[in-house]
Formats: structure tokens, C-alpha cells, sequence
């Protein structure tokens, strides 16, 4: 999932506008639910962390221009490669599968009161508790020790640290689990750039003082393709057989974009930044509108933007245009600055952004102040008590602490309040569930058309397509074989349907996901059921938050962000986008505003 699993691919740009045909299925036709699995009971979701940002790609290899005869050779191929896997006279092992991540029951736990009762075992005194191993709980650690300041203990539920960004590990390659990239940061994202100098991804600067980076963290071309049919063309945007009408949309579209980018608010600042909070003013109204209304209002209503535009919604949010926020949807595109116009790089790794919780995690020197598989079952607000069950040995204690930055997700804080104690209405914040699967391959996946490349996305069918974890490994020193990893959010128009969505996903057995990932690789590569070695699954029930029209600038956030007695919520769901930047700064400042608490004078690291 910047939490967020989970977003895997770009928005679309001028110069990736490539030929292929855009079905006549409406975007909304194609975000919908998940093939069903026989009913069980219907459970709530689990506890996760927010998913990260689109990235920005570089230009692709040019495909060879395709004849008539080259597609019927292609169509040809195609057919017999199906017939080979149905009639073949060798049968491959079949792969096997197991679940990964979050485990949904244990997280229910603390919905349904099932920790072990008992006395509390001892006390312990601190002066900061941080309950949450994301990207925000280690980010306000790792501000922590930046600051010299090293009482403090991290909690994390899991057996492991990162949310969303963790990742997993196949005997061919490491694999994320969720989130999987992060585009390199605005100029203006001082503290971001900070992080990245000491983790070694930022390896210099150049005569101009931009940023350089590790070559390896930079995903090379070819970055993007689509799948129209069996054929793969290069880039996100399908032109071929484009009317004048439809050309003249997409410019109209790049112009509008071009000319937000440039523009500056009254305040002086620019319209769309990050973290969200330092936006202008100018233009936060449109916060009310959905997108898909703002894009009629302009007119653009040509099928293929409007299929590129719903694709980057589901990407980076998980909602398609009609459920996410104009204010949010120009974010996507404008809050890094305009591809473009700007020089940018996507950064990833075969583990995905469990290469930066490792850094943030090994630069917070941890040590014994972290405890792991650790329920925070209980908090006094006031008091600054925070009662714990370590999972493991059942042990019961007792943490005393001046400050407790909550960075876990906000909707679990109620489990753990006295009741009456939490401002914020129940269900006013939305959640999005995705599932994300990664595969071994005997083999790498082929295909007719473009060469495979980074991020390998159909038009058609209900996910995003795959990206290609071990894109970045020389493969002179690897070998044969490939790690893919598919993602598919799963949107829903308002709290019931995210409910059945949700429901699905974890009613769902390993045999049916297996089926449901391997029928969703075989619609791109007819041939690739042969190829299939193993799988490794993960279901995020509350994978990111959904910016909805009205939530970013609205009265939920304001509540949600608000300090409980001594505990501040700092995860990325309150600052309403799902990105990896806006959990780092959540809990960047949640430190620092915790530091100020206990009486350090210490100046922020966070640009104005």
C-alpha cells in the first residue's frame, strides 16, 4: 500500500502518447468488484497503513510499427499458444501460494475484544510512545534521534515494520507487498531530500544544485506500456484511431495542466504541493466537486483521457474519478510539478518502499525501544497511560508517557479511546481495499508489441496490470525468470459497497486468489499459467484513505488530526492522501511538535 499499498503507476504524459485502440467500456464499467468467492462470514477490515504516489516515467523504447500481417501473426501465435498450455505434453508443477502481510484476524482482535485479560505485568516510563511501525511512525523516530532525543518506544502490531510498504521475498527476487516507488521530491521537499542524502539514494548535486541520484534506484526505460487485446504499445495513453475531437481534448487537457503548474495563489504559493497542507488557498474549493464533474465542466469527455485519468485515480487513491475529489485528482498530476516541466525521476527498488523502512528504520536506531507483534489494547488520553499485550508471550504491561503520536491508522483510535473520547464520527473517514499479489516466473513474460517494461498495464479488466519487481537487477548476473507483481484496488461508490468489497477480498481462500491472480496474468499472456512458480498474495482491507469530494479542506479531517488529550494522530488517512510523502511529514512534525511539548526548543526541519 505511503503508506499507500499500493499505488504502481504514473500519470500519463504528452510525450507517452502511444497508438493502440480504447475499448468502448466506461472507466466506472471497468474499476468493479473482484470475481466473488463463496459466501462466508462477513468480516470487518483489518488495520493497515496507507499506499504512495504516482511516479513519473521516463521515455520509453520505441516499438516497431505493426502491419495487418504482423497482428494476424500475432493473433496467430496467440491462439496457439493457448492451444499448447490446454494440450501440451508436459504438465509444469503447479505453483504454490501462500498468504503474506497483515493478518486480518489478529487485527480484528481488537475490534471483537479478544487480547488476553489478565494484570498488567510491570510498568514503563517514556517519555514518547509512537504506536505504529509505518512510514510515519518510523519518519517521527527517525526525527527523534535526529534531534538527539532517544526516550521514546515504538509499537507495532505486526511482527514486522512498514504497513503498507513492506515487502516480501521470493527465492528469485524481493518483491513489495503494497507500495512499491516514489517519485524523487519537489525541490521544495527540503526534509524528504534530507532523508534520502543519508539513506544514500541521493548521491550529490549537480552545477544547478539539484539533486543527483543512485543510478540503481532509478527505474531505467522501458518504464511504461498498455495492452489493447494481445497487442502492447508503448506508454499509458491508447491513441491509435484517435478523431481530431479526441486529439484536441488531450491538448486542451495538457494546456489546463500547463497553465495550473505555472500559476501562483494570491498567497504566493503554488496551487498544489506537498505535503497537501501547504497548498495555496486559491483553488481548495474545488476540493467539493468530484472530478469526474470538474473534467465535464471543461468539456473533456473523450473516452480514452477519460480512461487515463480514472486509471491514475485508481493508481495513486484507489477511487475512480467520480469518487475522488477535483482538488485531489489535480494533486496527482500538479503536486511534484508538472512532468513536463520539471526534471524527475522514479525511484524504486525490487522490494519497493521497504528499502526506505529499512533506512528510516536503521537510521532511528531502534534498538530495544522498538517492540514488535505488540497491541496497544487501551489508552487514557489524559493520564498518558497506554496499555499493551506483547503477542507473542502474552505478557501484559503498562506505558507512561508525556506524549503518544498515534501512527497507526485513525479509524482504529475509537478501539482504544474511553468512550465518547474521540471527536471524530464513526465512519467518516473512507478506506479503500486492494489486493496485491506477487509471482514468480519461470520464465519473463513476452508478449506482441512493446518490449515488457517496468509498469505493463491493460486497458481492460478491473486492475492496474503488473509492474516488474526485478526491472532494476542486471540481468547479465540473474539469469532467467522474473518477479511480477499485479495490483487491483477495489473502489466502491459509498460505505456499503467498500463494506462488500471488503468482505470479499478477506471471505476469499488462498485457492480462489490463486485462481483470481492466475486468470488475471493469463488475460494479458495467454501462455503464462505454464510459467507460474509461485505466488505470494496479500489482502489489504483498509489499504489507503479515499479523498472524496469535500474530505481534504473539510470538517472529518479537522477532527481527525486533532490532538486527544495527549495523543496526536499523525498517519498519512489525516492528511487525506494516501502518499508516502504526507506520512513522512505527519510524522516528521508530530515529533517535532512532541519535542516542543516536553520543552525542546528545536528548530523544524520542515520548509515553510
Amino acid at each position: 500500500m505511503p503508506q499507500g499499498p499500493c499505488a504502481k503507476a504514473h500519470a500519463p504524459k504528452a510525450s507517452q502518447k502511444a497508438k493502440a485502440q480504447i475499448p468502448k467500456a466506461s472507466p466506472q464499467a471497468q474499476a468493479g468488484a473482484p470475481r466473488e468467492p463463496a459466501p462466508k462470514a462477513s468480516p470487518e477490515a483489518q488495520a493497515g497503513a496507507p499506499r504512495e504516489p504516482a511516479p513519473k516515467a521516463s521515455p520509453d523504447a520505441h516499438a516497431p510499427p505493426l502491419s495487418r500481417r504482423t497482428l494476424l501473426t500475432a493473433a496467430t501465435a496467440a491462439t496457439a499458444a493457448v492451444t499448447a498450455a490446454a494440450c501440451g505434453p508436459s504438465t509444469p508443477t503447479p505453483p504454490t501460494a501462500a498468504f503474506l502481510g497483515p493478518d486480518p484476524a489478529q487485527a480484528h482482535r481488537l475490534r471483537d475484544g479478544g487480547w488476553p485479560q489478565g494484570p498488567v505485568s510491570r510498568d514503563i516510563r517514556t517519555q514518547i510512545a509512537i504506536v505504529g511501525g509505518g512510514v510515519a511512525g518510523l519518519a517521527a523516530a527517525w526525527r527523534l534521534r535526529l534531534a538527539g532525543h532517544d526516550d521514546f518506544q515504538l509499537l507495532e502490531l505486526e511482527p514486522e515494520l512498514g504497513g503498507t510498504a513492506r515487502g516480501g521475498q521470493l527465492p528469485r527476487s524481493p518483491h513489495p507487498l503494497g507500495a512499491h516507488y516514489l517519485p524523487s521530491p519537489h525541490p521544495e521537499c527540503q526534509a524528504l531530500e534530507r532523508l534520502l542524502a543519508e539513506l544514500g539514494i541521493i548521491v550529490g548535486r549537480d552545477a544547478q544544485g539539484r539533486a543527483e541520484y543512485l543510478p540503481s534506484a532509478i527505474v531505467a526505460a522501458p518504464t511504461e506500456r498498455h495492452q489493447v487485446g494481445l497487442l502492447w504499445r508503448e506508454g499509458l495513453y491508447p491513441d491509435d484511431g484517435e478523431t481530431p475531437e479526441e486529439a484536441e481534448q488531450w491538448a486542451r487537457w495538457r494546456a489546463h495542466l500547463q497553465a495550473l503548474d505555472r500559476r501562483r495563489g494570491a498567497d504566493g504559493r503554488r496551487l498544489f504541493r506537498l505535503p497537501v497542507a501547504h497548498s495555496s488557498n486559491e483553488l481548495r474549493h474545488l476540493d467539493t466537486l468530484s472530478f469526474a464533474t470538474y473534467l465535464d465542466k471543461l468539456g473533456l469527455t473523450s473516452e480514452r483521457l477519460r480512461w487515463a485519468i480514472d486509471y491514475a485515480c485508481r493508481d495513486d487513491y484507489g477511487c475512480t474519478t467520480a469518487q475522488t475529489s477535483a482538488f485531489a485528482g489535480l494533486h496527482h498530476f500538479l503536486a511534484r510539478g508538472l512532468e513536463d516541466s520539471r526534471e524527475g525521476h522514479t525511484l524504486t527498488w525490487p522490494e519497493g518502499n521497504a528499502r526506505l523502512v529499512r533506512g528510516l528504520a536503521e537510521r532511528a536506531e531502534l534498538g530495544d525501544r522498538l517492540s514488535l507483534a505488540t497491541a496497544v489494547t487501551a489508552i487514557d488520553p489524559d493520564a498518558g497511560h497506554l496499555e499493551i499485550c506483547r503477542l507473542t508471550t502474552r505478557e501484559r504491561a503498562r506505558i507512561h508517557a508525556d506524549a503518544i503520536l498515534w501512527a497507526a491508522p485513525r479509524f482504529v483510535l475509537p478501539r482504544v479511546l474511553p468512550p465518547g473520547r474521540d471527536p471524530l464520527p464513526h465512519g467518516a473517514l473512507g478506506y479503500a481495499p486492494w489486493l496485491v499479489a506477487s509471482v514468480e516466473l519461470r520464465t519473463r513474460p513476452r508478449g506482441v508489441g512493446a518490449p515488457l517494461a517496468w509498469d505493463n498495464v491493460p486497458i481492460a479488466g478491473r486492475g492496474l496490470g503488473y509492474v516488474l519487481a526485478t526491472h532494476t537487477e542486471d540481468r547479465g548476473l540473474h539469469g532467467a525468470g522474473a518477479v511480477v507483481t499485479y495490483y487491483e484496488p477495489m473502489p466502491g461508490a459509498d460505505a456499503a459497497e467498500l463494506a462488500a468489497q471488503r468482505s470479499r477480498l478477506l471471505a476469499g481462500d488462498l485457492e480462489h486468489w490463486q485462481g483470481h491472480v492466475r486468470d488475471a496474468l493469463t488475460a494479458m499472456h495467454p501462455d503464462i499459467a505454464r510459467e507460474l512458480v509461485r505466488i505470494h498474495i496479500t489482502r489489504w482491507g483498509h489499504a489507503m484513505i479515499r479523498p472524496v469530494p469535500g474530505l481534504l479542506f473539510g470538517p472529518a479531517l479537522t477532527r481527525a488530526r486533532a490532538a486527544i488529550g495527549r495523543v496526536q494522530p499523525c498517519a498519512a488517512d489525516v492528511a487525506g492522501l494516501p502518499l508516502f510523502e504526507e506520512a513522512f511529514y505527519g510524522g516528521v512534525l508530530a515529533a517535532e511538535a512532541a519535542l516542543r511539548q516536553l520543552g525542546r526548543d528545536e528548530p523544524s526541519i520542515v520548509e515553510a
